[in-house]
């Protein structure tokens, strides 16, 4: 019986030890995309065919292209995993964590101008 309490906790020590791996390697993975996409999302900006939202996510501006809206889901897919681990880590909802991204995206566009 001992034995099998063993072999049970060393299954689920593994399982949540590549749970988290997993998920390390999904946020590695998306503030890396984050990382290739800056440049093209500033332009979307410029362009005024998207604007950073006060819940800390992207919109696109109404008759963007489709390649535009494809950009602004993948950003704000990618940025959504990041505040969920922001999130967790703090005690705070995804929604407060957006909102705080936000307050930090329009004080650094204030500071560009």
């Amino acid at each position: 019986m001992k034995k099998m309490k063993r072999v049970l906790s060393l299954a689920v020590a593994v399982a949540i030890g590549c749970v988290c791996l997993a998920q390390a390697d999904t946020v590695e993975d998306a503030k890396n995309r984050r990382k290739e996409r800056r440049e093209q999302v500033e332009q979307l900006i410029k362009a005024g065919k998207a604007e950073e939202g006060a819940d800390g996510y992207l919109a696109a501006k109404a008759g963007a292209a489709e390649a535009a809206n494809t950009l602004v889901k993948a950003e704000n897919a990618d940025r959504t995993i990041g505040y969920a681990v922001i999130a967790k880590a703090n005690g705070k909802t995804v929604e407060e964590v957006g909102k705080q991204a936000a307050a930090i995206l329009k004080a650094r566009a204030g500071k560009e101008k």
